[in-house]
């Protein structure tokens, strides 16, 4: 897995692109670019959650929840992308999380007069918010968003679908739709020789 500083924001929302910090988790192998507190402080910057002077007065506990909420986010989400409602356990946890994010935000009209919540770019936690909160939104979005996995080699990232015609397969075709087509192109050749 590609370190925080280079990983691609590929799947059309803030929130799916947080759940991608880690690949897939049915394979041990896999990465996972969310492992200290900087990661997590990058992560905002690079989304633009909060600013470079961003402090936190517990960074472990504060990466520790912002890793359970997007192991929650993923649960929910691969449910959702897999045509299958989310458990009631997980969706209470959320509900509290989200509950949590409200208290600790702000309502403010936009340059548009839309009322958005705001949240301090000076502290860490934000990120675990502003993600939380734009998850709920989206998971109540309707029409329904079109929810996918990608199913590339140790890959597992989840995506909006928002083609036409619904049919974006790979997280990323450049690296893991030519790698399945590199490996089907191998596959042929060895059959070939057989």
């Amino acid at each position: 897995m590609k370190p925080i500083q280079e990983l691609p924001f590929v799947a059309g929302h803030v929130a799916l692109d947080f759940v991608n910090t880690a690949e897939d988790r049915e394979n041990p192998a896999s990465g996972d670019a969310l492992l200290t507190p900087a990661d997590l402080r990058v992560w905002g910057r690079r989304y633009d959650l909060i600013g470079r002077s961003a402090t936190c007065a517990d960074a472990g506990a504060e990466l520790k929840l912002a890793q359970e909420a997007r192991e929650l986010l993923y649960r929910v989400f691969h449910a959702r992308a897999h045509s299958q409602s989310p458990s009631e356990r997980d969706l209470d946890r959320l509900s509290e999380l989200s509950a949590e994010a409200h208290r600790a935000g702000r309502l403010r009209a936009g340059r548009d007069g839309c009322a958005r919540w705001q949240w301090s770019r000076s502290e860490v936690s934000t990120v675990r918010h502003a993600v939380v909160s734009s998850a709920v939104e989206l998971l109540q979005a309707d029409p329904t968003p079109r929810f996918k996995q990608c199913p590339g080699d140790q890959c597992g990232w989840l995506f909006l679908d928002t083609t036409k015609r619904g049919n974006r397969r790979w997280c990323q075709m450049r690296e893991c739709g030519q790698e399945a087509k590199d490996q089907r192109r191998r596959e042929r050749r060895r059959d070939l020789r057989g």
